[in-house]
């Protein structure tokens, strides 16, 4: 799994959905956990998607 930036399509996607948990007056430190989850579930697809023979770390 990667540490690289989120494209900004993904970047979209991620606030998108924090915007929609925003609207339900959600707590904040929920919306951070909501988007830690979300990032390194991106991440880990990404690097799934990769193959063994792309994947670095």
């Amino acid at each position: 799994m990667s540490d690289a930036p989120l494209t900004a399509t993904e970047q979209k996607e991620v606030r998108a959905m924090l915007l929609e948990l925003i609207a339900k007056n959600l707590p904040e430190a929920y919306l951070d956990d909501v988007r830690k989850s979300a990032v390194l579930q991106i991440r880990r697809l990404k690097a799934d998607s990769a193959g063994p023979a792309k994947v670095t770390k």
